[in-house]
């Protein structure tokens, strides 16, 4: 997979193979082809929120916002 690949992009991608897989229009061929491409999009998708989840709860794990509360005055 592109280094530079991003999240959005290969969503988009994914809904294009979709799209084209349902069609019906493809050889079989070129299901198989576009297939195999689309699960190694999802798989990336997968991981992508995979590693943001993690991000999220070491976040939330790590919360300081009782360092912003408002003064009283």
């Amino acid at each position: 997979m592109d280094e530079s690949m991003t999240f959005e992009n290969a969503l988009a991608k994914l809904e294009t193979i979709v799209k084209n897989l349902e069609s019906g229009d493809l050889s079989l061929e070129n299901s198989l082809t576009a297939y195999q491409e689309g699960m190694e999009l999802a798989r990336f998708c997968h991981d992508q929120i995979k590693n943001a989840e993690a991000v999220i709860v070491k976040l939330m794990k790590e919360d300081t916002l009782e360092d912003f509360k408002p003064k009283e005055e």
